[in-house]
């Protein structure tokens, strides 16, 4: 049935990602209605699964615990399969034509490799959409280069406009933003393929080069260096128009807020909430231009009236003034957060082996959505019968003979049970 919330419901996606990106986009998909059945062979499991393993005590199934496999993999259905047997690939061809899309995020190699070339896919379902997100694409010089997160920062150029730390090594952005950038934009060219395939019945392969994808996020030094032949200058948290336009501290433990002066309607808002000190009638400090070319000690002075207040009431005497401004939230500050919990935002993650947690819901909400997290991400194997026998009808002899030959498993091939495992130290 139609779910009016989940306006992708009766769609099906064969997830073949592993890491990040790729389940990232396929989470998306899920999220907002997809079928998405996450297919990982016995012998070649997704990495994240015990990449990182979770910071409490092991689960006995401990690979199917970790806290990134649930954000990236919930709502999703699992299906153990070798895809590089051909027992394995006849009957991926089987679930092929019950699937509208694949999504992968391999080498740019592998899929041919293991015989699963996009004509091959296509001979299975004509009308197939496939997403291929290779770091660098699937033509060019660099097509068989591997990518991961810090890589395509560094590639795409964004590394070079985010600063330098003490030691005078440029700073990638902290969370590897190549991975969710890439992960979202995949969401969305299915979107616009299964639209596409609805107009006209045709499939079509995706060539999604997550180096791409994150340089369009840089369009304006793209622009400037066009225009100006201006390269971008590392500039922290300053503006190269704007003034004040910082982080300043406040009174409390390594406290801080942002605020952001764009007009001179702003600054006389600035100069109210601040009290109207006598410095800020300052000739040098009278317009846009001038603020800009004082900025270092205007940063100092308005700093100086922050660092005597909490970054809430700075934040409150700026609000009131419609200065464009934001507390620095610490992590725990945003978990937290009133205003998140009282969307909804934050919905409880429920697993037998690893208890329940909260976790984000909706990246955005459509009429009608009730709760977003309907099942955590799956265990290996989980669905293997509801797919094999229930989907494909292959009976249960079949099942158990794929089973024998290691086709299908419900446990990863050398991952030992917890209980197999010398003791380690909790990381709490």
């Amino acid at each position: 049935m139609f779910d009016p919330g989940r306006p992708l419901t009766g769609v099906r996606v064969a997830d073949l990602t592993m890491i990040w990106a790729g389940p990232y986009a396929a989470k998306i998909l899920a999220d907002q209605g997809a079928e998405v059945i996450k297919i990982e062979s016995p012998r070649a499991w997704d990495n994240i699964r015990t990449l990182i393993p979770p910071p409490v005590a092991l689960g006995e199934h401990w690979w199917n615990t970790n806290f990134y496999l649930h954000e990236y993999s919930r709502n999703k259905k699992s299906l153990s399969l070798d895809l590089a047997s051909d027992d394995g690939k006849a009957v991926f061809a089987r679930l092929l034509t019950q699937c509208d899309v694949v999504i992968e995020n391999y080498r740019t190699d592998v899929m041919d490799n293991l015989g699963l070339s996009y004509d091959w896919l296509r001979e299975q379902r004509e009308d197939i959409i496939v997403v291929g997100m290779a770091g660098f694409g699937k033509t060019g010089p660099e097509k068989d280069a591997v990518g991961y997160g810090p890589i395509i920062e560094m590639m795409s150029g964004m590394t070079s406009t985010s600063g330098y730390g003490d030691d005078g090594v440029p700073y990638k952005s902290g969370i590897s933003y190549g991975d969710p950038i890439a992960g979202i934009c995949a969401a969305a060219a299915v979107a616009t393929a299964l639209i596409q395939r609805k107009r006209t019945g045709k499939g079509q392969y995706i060539d999604l080069a997550q180096r791409e994808v994150m340089s369009t996020l840089l369009g304006e030094f793209y622009m400037d260096w066009s225009m100006n032949r201006r390269l971008p200058e590392h500039m922290g948290t300053g503006h190269d128009w704007m003034a004040p336009h910082n982080v300043y501290p406040c009174a409390g433990d390594d406290d801080w807020i942002a605020i952001c002066v764009r007009t001179d309607a702003e600054w006389e808002g600035l100069r109210r909430a601040m009290g109207a000190p006598d410095w800020a009638e300052r000739t040098e400090f009278s317009d846009q231009i001038l603020r800009w070319e004082h900025r270092a000690e205007l940063d100092e002075l308005v700093g100086a009236w922050t660092s005597s207040m909490s970054k809430t009431d700075v934040f409150a005497a700026l609000h009131a003034e419609r200065v464009p401004s934001s507390p620095v939230w610490k992590m725990l500050e945003v978990i937290r957060e009133p205003h998140l919990s009282a969307r909804g935002f934050y919905e409880p993650l429920r697993h037998p082996e690893v208890g329940i947690w909260s976790v984000h819901g909706w990246l955005w909400r459509t009429d009608g959505a009730g709760p977003c997290i309907l099942a955590p991400a799956p265990d290996f194997g989980q669905h293997n019968a509801e797919i094999l026998g229930g989907l494909l009808g292959l009976s249960e002899d079949e099942q158990s003979a794929l089973e024998q030959a290691g086709i299908i498993a419900a446990r990863p091939e050398g991952v030992p049970l917890a209980s197999e495992m010398p003791a380690t130290p909790s990381l709490l």
